[in-house]
């Protein structure tokens, strides 16, 4: 079952448009007054200018969200389901997905953001109890997964320990993006965290920043 984690990745995440969560405010549509003729002409001229401002004046516009390179605007997002903690610079959405396969159902779960050109994606598989799976394997084959379905080229990958746990850091590119990613197991649950930028833009205080704050708790 090994590389199914990364094939969602793509399909649910890095592939679809992000949701947009800001909202705005429609313009108010001004009414015609019903002024009576016996109005005096000043008193007229002065509503159909009020009116007239009203109807100009702009729309309020949405408090623009804090970029991700601000410090201030992260904020630590907490994960019950996925027992895990990461700094943010805003609020990801959720999608979960449960498919079968010969080796029992599993359960993909994924918290997708973007936010000022980065892509930040965390996700998590639940497998089924009875599946037995090779950990080393497990985490190359969600890395090469990943690569394939972005068609993205590797420049470089690591073994590393996070937390005690083995793990794989890895750097890949396509023309457009980069892509920096961490894969582990915790338990029977293998970890991806993956942040992509823009090509060329030195990135590195997001990327830290993200890679450093991730904390999963074992149960």
């Amino acid at each position: 079952m090994t590389g199914f984690f990364a094939v969602l990745l793509l399909t649910l995440g890095l592939g679809l448009p992000f949701y947009s969560q800001q909202k705005t405010n429609a313009p108010v549509t001004s009414t015609q007054s019903a002024t009576p003729r016996a109005t005096p002409t000043r008193k007229r001229t002065t509503t159909r200018r009020r009116t007239r401002n009203t109807a100009s004046r702009p729309a309020p516009k949405p408090t623009p969200a804090k970029t991700a390179t601000t410090e201030a605007g992260w904020s630590m997002f907490t994960s019950k389901p996925g027992r895990f903690s990461v700094l943010l610079p805003g609020i990801p959405t959720e999608q979960i997905e449960t498919k079968q396969s010969d080796q029992g159902p599993y359960t993909t779960y994924l918290y997708i953001l973007k936010e000022q050109g980065n892509g930040f994606v965390i996700g998590f598989v639940d497998y089924d109890p009875s599946f037995n799976f090779n950990r080393q394997l497990e985490l190359e084959m969600n890395r090469d997964k990943f690569i394939q379905n972005q068609k993205a080229k590797l420049l470089q990958s690591r073994e590393i320990k996070i937390d005690g746990y083995l793990a794989i850091e890895f750097t890949a590119e396509t023309p457009e993006q980069t892509f920096r990613s961490r894969v582990y197991m915790v338990g029977r649950r293998p970890y991806q965290i993956i942040i992509s930028s823009p090509k060329g833009l030195d990135d590195s205080a997001n990327v830290n920043r993200f890679f450093n704050s991730f904390k999963v708790t074992a149960s």
